[in-house]
C-alpha cells in the first residue's frame, strides 16, 4: 500500500493614482485660484505624464508579487486551507480527510498530471498548505525496473523545466546490501536498500522550500513514484509536531 478561494482584488489604479500624487505632493490647481484654466490643465497633464511610468510600474510589480502569491505546483500554493481548497476542486475530490487531522487526501486537484494518481496535502493551522505529496499511477515493470527508471527520468525532466536542473540526482545500492546485481534492482528498491531520488533546494519560486521526487516499490514487478513539494515553513511545523508528541512522555 502506498505509503472559499477567496484572493483580494488586484491594486486599484485609481486609488493608486492619488496615492502617488499625495506622496508627490502634488497640489490640486483648484487649490489657488490665481492660475488659470488653460494652466491649470497643462500643468495637470504634465503631471501626470511625469508620474505615468511610475505608476505602470507599481501596476506591474503588484500584479508579479500576487501571481507569485497565488500560484504553485498543481494550482496549490503555501497558505491555503482545508476550505479553499475543498472549494476549488469540490467534495467530489476528497479521497479521505479527519476533522482532526492536518492532512488532506484528494483524488485531484487544480491542475492535476496524468502520472499521479492521489494527492496528500498537509496543513498547519497557523499557516495554511505546507506540503504536498503527490503519488504516481503504478507502474508495471521487469526486475531490472526500466519502465520505473525510465518513468522517473521523464518527470525529472519535466520539473526541470519549470524549476531548473535538481542539485542533485541519487541513484545507487546502500552499502551492504546483497542485491547488487542489475536484476536485483526492483528488489533492491524493495528492501530499501536502493535509492532512486532528485532534489531541488535553491532558487526556488512560490515560496517552496524543497522538492524531492523519488521512486518506490509495490513488488518486483510493480513500482510508482511520489512526489514531495515542502513550503516555507514545513520545518518548524514538523519541529513543532515532535515536541508535541514529546509532550506525552
Amino acid at each position: 500500500m502506498k505509503s472559499l478561494l477567496t484572493f483580494d482584488n488586484g491594486p486599484s489604479f485609481t486609488t493608486d493614482r492619488f496615492h502617488l500624487l499625495k506622496v508627490m505632493n502634488y497640489n490640486s490647481p483648484w487649490s489657488h485660484p490665481s492660475i488659470g484654466t488653460s494652466d491649470a490643465k497643462v500643468r495637470d497633464k504634465n503631471s501626470l505624464m511625469k508620474i505615468l511610468p511610475l505608476m505602470i510600474t507599481f501596476s506591474i510589480l503588484a500584479t508579479v508579487a500576487r501571481a507569485q502569491e497565488t500560484t504553485g505546483p498543481f494550482g496549490l500554493h503555501r497558505g491555503m486551507t482545508k476550505e479553499q481548497v475543498i472549494q476549488v476542486v469540490g467534495k467530489g475530490a476528497v479521497k479521505e480527510m479527519k476533522t482532526d487531522a492536518d492532512t488532506l487526501r484528494l483524488n485531484r486537484v487544480p491542475k492535476s498530471h496524468p502520472a499521479f494518481e492521489f494527492y496528500s496535502l498537509i496543513f498547519s493551522s497557523k499557516d495554511g498548505l505546507l506540503k504536498i505529496v503527490a503519488y504516481g499511477n503504478d507502474i508495471p515493470t521487469n526486475a531490472f525496473g526500466e519502465a520505473v527508471h525510465d518513468s522517473f527520468i521523464e518527470i525529472r525532466d519535466a520539473i526541470s523545466q519549470t524549476y531548473g536542473q535538481p542539485e542533485f540526482t541519487l541513484d545507487f545500492v546502500k552499502a551492504g546490501s546483497i542485491w547488487t546485481d542489475p536484476q536485483d534492482w526492483m528488489m533492491a528498491l524493495l528492501k530499501k536498500e536502493r535509492e532512486l531520488s532528485a532534489v531541488w533546494e535553491k532558487n526556488l519560486q512560490s515560496h517552496l522550500h524543497g522538492i524531492v521526487i523519488e521512486a518506490d516499490a509495490l513488488s518486483q514487478e510493480k513500482g510508482y513514484l511520489k512526489l514531495n513539494y515542502e513550503f516555507d515553513g514545513w520545518d518548524e511545523y514538523v519541529d513543532a509536531q515532535k515536541k508535541k508528541a514529546g509532550t506525552v512522555f
